[in-house]
């Protein structure tokens, strides 16, 4: 192949347009291939959906020599006509403010690699040099190196060995506040957008517990940080929570009142230790199919309970080890993640296995029927890994545990550049553990039975406290509703539901029960002194129509979860539990007698 140069030349004329500009360079010391093939990813790692970012390009053209064409919905071929240099220039329209999406106004840019840059076809792995040319008085954040002789001015020069890292490499640009600190002596920088979101004592907490945090993870894995520098790109807005994860930094949106309270900080912090863990576990701990990243296509993997609902495991684990969370509130949370669970028909319809393979068309796809037909493989699998954690320990007598599995995965496939075999997670767990687990990995990764959580709670003292939210009937409709102008609108049907068996469906409006005339503000106590199994009339309205529907009610939801320390709870089982979470068993304040 021809040593082909590749050179990104960015500029944002105009913020306000929400366009970005960009011509690249292609050239070589001889005459260039007579067809080359530019195409833009349709997904990017850590997001599992196809977002067709070409969507997005405009006024794409050749210059001459060269002619461009359309081949497919994503790609472009170039007739070079023999010459030894090919420019070819787009516009991006950028205004969706998410970490997998680009976002340009007049306060700032984040670039994503995936929604800005082309790959040439059979040249992925050159490195290419991105000049990036910015409104006066704004700066860059990125983990892209400097270039050895950057351009002055208002332009910046970065390169990239190869397009992976162009992909995994975000751009900020702006009058973002940054904050420069040091962890196991690797430079590390946060980039607050907007400047002013928060104050200076906010700022350095948020700093010395993601100092706090990231060294907590780095002992998972024997110490060493991966990289030589991270970047954690930090958006605080009104609307929107989410990260994503790359090799050498972060990026996040999170609520500007992420700080004025204690559920919304912790919510935060774990964020950031959520994706600070992937560093490891699936940037660099990598399923076989997600190896190499197919930018055109679907990648496949039925261990995302793993990479994802593993690392949910431990982003909550790190900050009660850390003592930035409470052991309450660390139980308190595990309580939440059990009752999603419990609310989920979906659990005894969609495997974990099945929920990580299918992500690219359920999960970033919700729907009314979503709860009734899948399961997030975020929240079982972290709750599934909780349960493997203490499961492992107890049948080894306290010999391994999950943080052994982890560090096994970091030696044997992380510091080796090996991608971990699709089907080869149930065996590095008994190599790790030394005791046979297919009934826990049948049942829990590959089965649809409920889960019981008695046994494996117990081997820590803990048990399950199920309850009914204060104040609610006896019954239940089996639905869940929104408020819509003042109508009552019936959001999904739980399946096997009496609403269910009756036929009322997403869309509907609840008129009255029992002949009594529903809104929101009463609906509770029109079911109120009424009991499971007794029938009762549901007149609603469909299509500007009114139906009557006869539901037979049933016992009412137990949506209040908490897990609690029993009483009773033998020694052994105490120090088990302060060997999982590094600290004593809840005292009596806590603890609650099992039933």
């Amino acid at each position: 192949m021809i040593p082909l140069a590749v050179v990104h030349r960015v500029s944002i004329p105009a913020p306000a347009t929400h366009l970005v500009h960009v011509e690249t360079t292609l050239s070589a010391g001889a005459a260039l291939p007579d067809s080359i093939v530019a195409a833009m990813p349709v997904w990017t790692p850590g997001s599992y959906l196809v977002r067709e970012y070409a969507r997005h390009v405009e006024g794409f053209q050749a210059d001459p020599p060269a002619l461009a064409a359309k081949v497919r919905k994503n790609a472009w071929q170039l007739r070079t006509g023999g010459a030894t240099r090919v420019v070819f220039r787009y516009r991006v329209y950028a205004a969706e403010m998410t970490v997998r999406t680009s976002h340009v106004d007049e306060s700032h840019a984040f670039l994503v690699g995936a929604a800005l840059f082309f790959a040439i076809e059979g040249y992925e792995d050159r490195g290419a040099r991105i000049y990036l040319t910015v409104p006066t008085g704004w700066r860059v954040a990125t983990a892209l190196p400097a270039a050895s002789n950057p351009a002055d001015g208002d332009t910046w020069c970065f390169e990239s060995p190869d397009f992976d890292t162009l992909v995994d490499s975000p751009i900020e640009i702006g009058t973002h506040r940054e904050e420069r600190f040091e962890v196991r002596g690797k430079p590390h920088r946060y980039a607050v957008v907007p400047a002013d979101a928060i104050g200076d004592a906010d700022v350095r907490r948020l700093v010395d517990d993601t100092k706090t945090i990231i060294e907590t993870e780095a002992n998972f894995f024997g110490g060493d940080l991966p990289y030589e520098n991270y970047e954690l790109l930090l958006h605080l807005a009104q609307r929107g929570r989410g990260g994503l994860e790359h090799c050498n930094g972060a990026a996040f949106v999170a609520p500007a009142a992420s700080f004025a309270t204690r559920d919304a900080y912790l919510d935060l912090l774990s964020l950031v230790a959520h994706e600070v863990f992937h560093a490891w576990n699936i940037k660099r701990i990598r399923p076989e199919g997600l190896t190499p990243y197919r930018y055109g296509d679907e990648c496949y993997t039925r261990l995302l309970w793993w990479f994802e609902g593993g690392t949910s495991y431990y982003d909550w684990r790190t900050l009660v080890l850390a003592r930035l969370c409470t052991i309450d509130e660390y139980l308190d949370h595990l309580a939440s993640e059990i009752a999603y669970l419990d609310q989920t028909p979906g659990k005894f319809i969609q495997t974990l296995e099945e929920a990580s393979y299918d992500a690219w068309i359920k999960l970033y796809r919700p729907d009314e029927n979503s709860a009734n037909s899948s399961i997030s493989y975020y929240r079982k699998g972290e709750v599934v890994c909780a349960l493997f954690d203490l499961e492992i320990a107890a049948r080894t007598a306290g010999r391994a545990n999950l943080d052994a599995v982890l560090a096994h995965l970091w030696q044997r496939y992380g510091l080796r550049e090996e991608p971990v075999p699709e089907n080869g997670l149930q065996a590095v767990f008994e190599e790790v553990a030394h005791v046979p687990l297919g009934d826990l990995f049948d049942s829990w990764i590959r089965g649809v039975s409920e889960i019981d959580y008695a046994e494996t709670l117990a081997h820590v003292g803990l048990t399950l406290d199920r309850a009914a939210r204060a104040e609610a009937p006896d019954c239940s409709l089996g639905v869940r509703l929104r408020l819509d102008g003042g109508r009552v609108v019936v959001t999904s049907t739980v399946r096997d539901s009496g609403a269910w068996r009756a036929g009322i469906a997403a869309g509907d409006e609840i008129i009255a029960v029992a002949g009594v005339r529903v809104d929101a503000a009463n609906l509770d106590g029109v079911l109120r002194g009424r009991a499971a199994g007794q029938r009762v009339d549901v007149t609603l309205a469909r299509n500007g129509c009114l139906a009557l529907k006869e539901v037979t009610l049933d016992p009412p939801r137990l949506d209040r979860v908490r897990v609690v320390a029993r009483a009773d709870a033998p020694p052994v089982a105490r120090e088990a539990f302060a060997a999982w979470l590094g600290q004593p068993f809840p005292a009596a304040s806590r603890a609650k007698a099992a039933p």
